[in-house]
């Protein structure tokens, strides 16, 4: 695994050592965690403005009046599974 050094305000760096010290997990591993998340996170981001485009502009459902008779259909499917 590559090192890397990363450099934090003193405060942030008392405020994730004191977390990794309560929950008994490697300061580094903390980071890496955090790292890990937000990247996935931008990814998540992407995908939804990706699907977004799609249902906006392409229309993929036929476009509104469609969706709202899909959507009654769906609707009333799931009632009577009740």
């Amino acid at each position: 695994m590559p090192v890397i050094s990363v450099y934090l305000k003193k405060n942030d760096y008392e405020r994730i050592k004191a977390r990794s010290v309560a929950e008994g997990v490697p300061l580094s591993k903390l980071i890496r965690v955090s790292i890990e998340k937000y990247v996935l996170s931008e990814e998540q981001k992407a995908a939804r403005a990706e699907v977004l485009k799609i249902l906006t502009k392409e229309k993929p459902l036929g476009g509104w009046k469609e969706w709202e008779k899909m959507h009654k259909e769906r609707t009333e499917a799931d009632a009577c599974r009740r």
